[in-house]
């Protein structure tokens, strides 16, 4: 059945064409008149020789950086909390810095009353880096369609970077003075106002949506996560071990150097995937604040189209977003939560996020060499097992009593990776190439909007049940999931009853 496509941003003349690493492009002779012009594009270039990873290492520098930070700045506002805000001296609030545990009964009453202070400060930090990035991605998918992929991510790789350096600077001061440590949330602004996670995922997706062949896109995108949950395994190991050798600032220093490092790559090795001859020339500033893309974005993603591709479109967002709305709610908690129930310092959690990530990047790969390759399982199949996984971890992580208990809920999630790829897929096949961009950025608008919700729900649950029962607010989490496996399971339904379609064979391969 022919497709139904929205007008695109620029003329058919103009419009910028994808790099497809499946093949060159090539134009094709036909009869015309003598007086017509026949527009001759450039071949695109053949990317299969190198192509292949050439997003993943800077996806890994840079994830790699943020999560050598991520425990370590929540320490420091832990211990400024202390000292600044409740008046308790450097010698009681010592054990909170995460490199000792802190025994005694009086540093455990003391770690309470911090951790509910501290978990506002979590969670503005988690509503300052979702309500802007979200804005701004409703502009950034249909500009990046008209304009190119490189550009945003230069601008989220150089976000994070003057961030990171902004973090350096805090912590010297707080070497020579203790501060408040609402001072901290300075060092997200640079990542917020240049689209976060939010744009970054963005201009990822989008990236792999241009230059992976169809087939093999779904593939490309669980290399992308795993290349993304490697760079998080790794600095979840070192931050422990670093931070114990040295301090805070040294640690933030490196961290900002692997983030320099990660944009020197962008820029010199990460060519655009629309061919830049076809790229618009007009001041790309002042596009960007033009309403009419969000106008376009939101008439493509609620426009009718054949069959029930609309359903799937809208039914996918949504299990993203509830999915992002669970791990946003989690990680605002996680921390506290290890360290009340378990008595987990930097190093444990480290160490137990690494395992984690270590056996989600082997279930996704193996997953999808064993259920896709030899078992054939469809693309929609797959993501409701990896949903399955996700709603057995959460359960287990809720009903744990010791600390082994978490390592087995870990194992039952082993395949909980595949589930963002597989969902991504899912949107890259039912969505004409000319709307990927938009559709892509209205989802993650949605999942960088999830956190608004997410984080004072679990905050105010964990607050409510730390002192009888820290681990209730993963019953949230098990429900949630268990809501986004039934709605991937109506598109399978979907796609079952509608199997003619080439689009639905797609998916359901």
């Amino acid at each position: 059945m022919p497709r139904i496509d929205t007008e695109p941003l620029v003329s058919d003349d103009d419009a910028p064409r994808t790099l497809d690493a499946a093949a060159t492009a090539t134009t094709t002779p036909s009869t015309t008149s003598i007086d017509e012009e026949v527009p001759v594009h450039p071949p695109a270039l053949d990317y299969n020789s190198y192509r292949w990873f050439i997003l993943e290492p800077a996806v890994f520098l840079i994830f790699f950086a943020r999560y050598l930070i991520g425990a370590v700045y929540q320490n420091q506002i832990l211990y400024q909390t202390c000292v600044t805000i409740m008046k308790y001296n450097a010698t009681e609030c010592e054990p909170l810095l995460g490199i000792d545990r802190g025994e005694s009964e009086a540093a455990k009453k003391i770690e309470v009353q911090v951790q509910e202070y501290s978990a506002n400060i979590m969670m503005t930090t988690s509503l300052l880096e979702s309500i802007i990035p979200a804005f701004v991605s409703l502009f950034l998918g249909p500009w990046s369609d008209k304009f190119g992929r490189r550009p945003i991510l230069l601008t989220t790789f150089t976000g994070y970077l003057t961030g990171s350096i902004i973090l350096i600077i805090i912590t010297r001061i707080t070497m020579v003075t203790n501060i408040s440590p609402w001072w901290f949330l300075l060092s997200s602004v640079p990542s917020v106002l240049s689209g976060g996670t939010c744009a970054l995922i963005t201009g990822i997706y989008c990236y792999i949506s241009d230059v992976a062949k169809e087939r093999k896109r779904a593939l490309r995108m669980v290399l992308n996560e795993a290349s993304l949950c490697t760079g998080m395994m790794v600095g979840n190991v070192a931050s422990g071990y670093i931070y114990a050798a040295t301090d805070a600032f040294t640690l933030f220093f490196i961290a900002s150097c692997l983030m320099a490092l990660s944009l020197m790559y962008v820029y010199f090795c990460v060519p655009e995937s629309l061919i830049p001859d076809h790229l618009p020339t007009g001041s790309r500033i002042r596009e960007f604040f033009r309403f009419d893309l969000v106008k376009d974005l939101v008439r493509t993603c609620f426009q009718r189209r054949p069959n029930f591709d609309r359903a799937i479109i809208w039914l996918t967002m949504i299990a993203l977003t509830i999915a992002i709305f669970d791990m946003e709610g989690e990680s605002t908690v996680n921390y506290m939560f290890m360290r009340e129930q378990f008595d987990w310092t930097i190093k444990d959690f480290s160490l137990f996020n690494a395992a984690r990530i270590v056996v989600q990047i082997v279930g996704s790969i193996v997953g999808m060499v064993v259920l896709r390759r030899v078992l054939k399982l469809s693309i929609i199949t797959m993501a409701m097992l990896s949903l399955a996984c996700c709603v057995l971890e959460s359960t287990v992580r809720a009903t744990a009593v010791y600390w082994q208990e978490m390592y087995v809920g870990m194992a039952f999630g082993m395949m909980r990776g595949v589930m963002g790829p597989m969902c991504r897929a899912i949107l890259s096949h039912v969505a004409p190439s000319t709307e990927v961009g938009k559709i892509f950025a209205l989802t993650t608008s949605m999942e960088s909007v999830s956190p608004l919700g997410a984080a004072p729900l679990y905050t105010s649950v964990y607050k409510a049940t730390v002192e009888f029962y820290p681990g209730a607010f993963n019953f949230i989490s098990a429900v949630l999931y268990f809501l986004c496996y039934v709605l991937i399971a109506i598109i399978f339904g979907i796609q079952k009853s509608m199997g003619n379609s080439s689009v639905y064979q797609a998916i359901g391969s």
